[in-house]
């Protein structure tokens, strides 16, 4: 949570956290590259297949979501440049 003081003394917090999502699933995307998967059975290669899976729709959607904050766009816009 970031808080922010501004000069009239009024406090802001930030509830965002979409920062701390993309960095949990960066580094298992990292942690996954490391991995030998000719050592895996069938059932351990799928696990992490998931893993990658996810994590990189885990950064898809906040990067999204920045997105439409940054750019004060919905989806729903026909703008060709949002997914």
């Amino acid at each position: 949570m970031l808080k922010e003081i501004l000069d009239n003394e009024i406090e802001i917090e930030y509830e965002d956290k979409n920062g701390e999502y993309i960095a949990s699933a960066y580094n298992a995307l990292g942690a996954c590259e490391f991995l030998d998967i000719g050592l895996m059975d069938e059932d351990e290669r799928q696990t992490i297949k998931t893993i990658q899976f996810q994590a990189i729709n885990i950064i898809s959607e906040c990067i999204n979501s920045i997105y439409y904050e940054i750019f004060d766009i919905s989806p729903d816009d026909d703008n060709d440049l949002v997914v």
